[in-house]
């Protein structure tokens, strides 16, 4: 085994990079301007050449990997890196757009490949539902089932068999996603090496493996069991400690700002710093949890989890036809050509392995292979692309695709052949053929979608059965200069969609109250035409509850066409009770079914909204203003209610009158969304002072609590200090201390029931202290947990009234949760319906 490596070393180039001199010789070519436009790329797989271990990180969720470390590996040491996410991280909040749930979780699953792409690494996903916030790892299993999950990881590292594991995650602190985490990764370690554990998965070329090291981050502020460890490991010189700001010298950029870089592509997550701080990042450290039972042992002082590997001995260069230090001296000053020369000489001089290969060393065989044919692709200038017609595949179409081959060196080159999938291969098309320097050319192909094949779109509907991705499609063209044959492989996935996409509903889901027999809400679908020409079909929309076509609609689509079409709502009379005058709606779904074409019958694809009926009285006559922060989610609540309602600005909060609304809302982290709206709050508080109702949703800790640093002042009339304290059970008991409060009588009288059916959570970031003035008239706690009473506050400011509430409103508004639309109606009716009661 032991020889296999070093003789994988040795036709891998050995000692092709020595890492100072081309460090030098870079930094003298970038400062003189000769370096070459690819030298970054040619660099990086000379680079990648250097090192045959692969280290993976293992994370609970996107933004959770140490980006750091891993652009240190990768960048600096040419390092396999892999990293193998638990979930998609879809349970979290959006701080930059509407999305939630699944199609939160496709999103950050595109943002991880951006990340990633900057770390040099490569993202892999465990698929386990991320359900929100958890408070210990025995609920994480609950919900992703302890055996399942640990299956995942094991297949994952049998596949990517990595030399090293790290991970932020202990088994103590933080998020239960986080300690459950830190938990497989133990197991897993064992479990992988374990022919017993899992033994269905040892088929198709997978087997065992033996993870080398695991290396657990030492946290910010470790406590009880954690600080132990870490103690410990200090004492026994099992640390690795990493200074993430020294400078890349090809990229003039420190390793922790390409981190920064990184982390800040994981933008729903944000908002995070646009610099970093003056002396860079604090030094990483690790501490070695566990080793295999021949790994090399860490040496003391260690600055890095591959320290005391082997790497083959200096006399080794001798083997190698190229004299690879004469060719990195001075590297940037050297011409691509002269690179390309000595890739093609130790190339055509037996860059293959002969002989018996340890069988888990073939994995790394393979990768070595590939990375010496990515750097005489780099240094041969040669490039492969893929362009697509359109932008996704239609089922029982053709979807047309260009190849276009690029020769940017100064050598001719000779295409021997060309392997697709998923692409259909032009029969005229013949090999070999001579690309000469300079040329290009350009094949057309075409990618056959069979009538049967699934869709993929939208990308939400499709996060946890593998196909997030679309299908791929792929190009590797095989070519050959002077006698040295190698490939170049380019790869695209799109995304299989109808001809014509029902994208949306807005609303959905359709909340009918009460107040839509006095203003029907409105209610609009969107057509999307993906096919490339004009398209003619027609809509029949049909109501489940009565069984009955309710409407149908014609259209035609231009190519690329998106429409929306508004949906008459007048069958709602039949939707409620028994007469358009009784006021509750009953439940019901509509379905659109699109056919393809105006008078066949071809379904193409459909879409159903569903319909809820919410029991909830508002004060008549309201008028609310509402500062929204990343989605439309209050105003479809407040249509839903009947209510007028009109979004502000923070122009509006400026400079308009806002007596004219009897209540105003700042959405959940609204400060933050609208930074600006902190130095306007004045004019809030004048609102409530003079007789109006100002609701706050919640804010984070750093949102909210008073900073000089950042000039924000108590935002609230009276003192409310929010904490970090949340309510993650979402059938938390509600205990009700004030029964005869007016927030929880008027105008609906508010219940258990209320509560019931809630989704992911109770509360978030609850309040610590707040002034006396204010009143809570419920409380709710997690199991075991001390009540936290701060989830709903009112106080009287003035002759108007202020409500700050932790609750996750928007997450029950949004899921149609009737309760909450209730106890909306109450909170924005409050004051009003006092005032009534005192004139009656």
């Amino acid at each position: 085994m032991r020889f296999a490596i070093k003789k994988l070393f040795i036709l891998a180039l050995g000692a092709l990079l020595a890492a100072t001199t081309l460090a030098n010789g870079l930094r003298e070519g970038v400062a003189s301007g000769r370096a070459e436009p690819n030298s970054i790329e040619l660099y990086q797989a000379l680079l990648d050449l250097q090192n045959p271990w692969t280290v993976m990180c293992v994370a609970a969720h996107p933004d959770d990997e140490d980006g750091a470390t891993l652009t240190i590996l990768r960048r600096k040491q040419g390092v396999h890196t892999v990293t193998v996410f638990s979930t998609y991280g879809e349970g979290g909040q959006n701080a930059v757009g509407p999305e939630l749930y699944e199609e939160l979780g496709a999103i950050r699953a595109r943002e991880t490949r951006e990340a990633a792409t900057i770390q040099g690494s490569e993202p892999y996903f465990l698929g386990l539902r991320d359900f929100g916030f958890s408070k210990s790892a025995e609920e994480a299993f609950r919900i992703w089932g302890h055996d399942e999950a640990l299956r995942r990881l094991v297949l994952k590292i049998r596949e990517l068999r990595p030399d090293v594991i790290i991970t932020n995650h202990d088994t103590v602190s933080g998020h239960g996603h986080h300690q459950a985490t830190g938990r497989l990764v133990l197991e897993a370690f064992d479990a992988a090496a374990d022919a017993s554990r899992f033994p269905e998965q040892l088929r198709n070329g997978v087997g065992t493996w033996q993870v080398q090291r695991l290396f657990v981050r030492f946290q910010f502020q470790a406590e009880g069991s954690g600080k132990s460890a870490e103690d410990e490991a200090a004492r026994c010189g099992k640390v690795v400690s990493i200074d993430p700001n020294e400078r890349d010298p090809i990229r003039n950029k420190t390793y922790a700002e390409q981190a920064l870089e990184a982390l800040q592509r994981h933008a729903t997550q944000g908002p995070w710093p646009k610099t970093l701080p003056t002396g860079g990042r604090p030094t990483i450290l690790y501490r070695l949890v566990r080793s295999a039972k021949d790994a090399p042992l860490l040496p003391p002082n260690s600055q890095t989890v591959l320290d005391g590997f082997q790497r083959p001995p200096s006399s080794a260069d001798r083997l190698i036809p190229l004299d690879s230090r004469a060719l990195l001296e001075n590297f940037a000053l050297k011409s691509r050509v002269e690179i390309l020369e000595a890739l093609l000489t130790a190339h055509k001089s037996g860059f293959t392995i002969i002989g018996m290969v340890g069988a888990g060393e073939v994995n790394r065989l393979a990768r070595m292979t590939e990375r010496m044919d990515e750097a005489l692709v780099k240094a041969s200038g040669l490039e492969a692309k893929l362009f697509a017609r359109n932008d996704v595949l239609i089922p029982g179409t053709a979807t047309p695709v260009t190849l276009r081959i690029s020769n940017n060196g100064v050598r001719n080159v000779k295409i021997v052949s060309l392997k697709l999938r998923g692409l259909l291969r032009p029969a005229k098309l013949r090999f070999p053929q001579t690309l000469t320097a300079g040329s290009t050319i350009s094949i057309e192909m075409l990618s056959a979608t069979p009538r049967t094949a699934g869709l993929t779109v939208p990308a939400a509907e499709h996060l946890y059965d593998g196909r997030l991705l679309g299908e791929k499609l792929s190009a590797t063209v095989n070519v050959e200069i002077d006698g040295a044959a190698f490939p170049i492989s380019e790869t695209m996935q799109l995304g299989v969609a109808p001809a014509v996409e029902i994208a949306q509903f807005v609303p959905s889901p359709l909340v009918l109250t009460p107040g839509v027999l006095k203003q029907p809400p409105a209610l609009m679908y969107r057509l999307i035409n993906h096919s490339p020409g004009t398209f003619e079909g027609h809509i029949v929309g049909a109501s489940s509850r009565f069984n009955k076509v309710e409407f149908v609609e014609w259209f035609t689509l231009k190519p690329g066409e998106v429409r929306d079409k508004p949906i008459s709502l007048g069958y709602l009379s039949r939707a409620t009770s028994n007469s358009p005058m009784v006021s509750t709606p009953v439940s019901d779904s509509l379905t659109l079914n699109l056919f393809g074409s105006l008078k066949g019958k071809q379904l193409l694809t459909n879409r159903t909204l569903q319909i809820i009926p919410a029991d909830a009285q508002t004060a008549p006559d309201l008028l609310v203003g509402y500062i929204r922060s990343f989605d439309e989610t209050l105003r479809d609540s407040l249509r839903a209610l009947g209510v007028q309602a009109k979004e502000l600005t923070v122009d509006d909060v400026r400079t308009s009158d806002l007596s004219a609304f009897q209540t105003i809302i700042i959405d959940n982290r609204g400060y933050q969304a609208h930074p600006e709206l902190i130095a306007a709050n004045s004019r809030l508080l004048d609102f409530v002072r003079d007789g109006g109702t100002l609701i706050v949703f919640y804010h984070r800790t750093n949102e909210w609590n008073p900073d000089p640093k950042v000039s924000r002042p108590q935002l609230a009339p009276y003192p409310i200090m929010i904490g970090g304290s949340r309510v993650t059970d979402e059938n938390a008991p509600i205990e009700f201390i004030d029964r005869g409060h007016p927030l929880l009588n008027s105008p609906n009288k508010i219940t258990q029931n209320d509560f019931a059916s809630w989704i992911q959570e109770r509360g978030l970031y609850y309040p610590e202290t707040w002034d006396s003035h204010y009143s809570a008239p419920f409380a709710t706690s997690d199991a075991g947990e001390k009540p936290l009473r701060g989830g709903l506050l009112a106080a009287d400011y003035g002759r108007g009234h202020y409500i700050y509430t932790s609750m996750v409103w928007y997450r029950q508004l949004r899921a149609g949760n009737p309760g909450a639309y209730r106890m909306l109606a109450n909170m924005i009716s409050y004051g009003r319906n006092q005032m009534m009661n005192s004139e009656r």
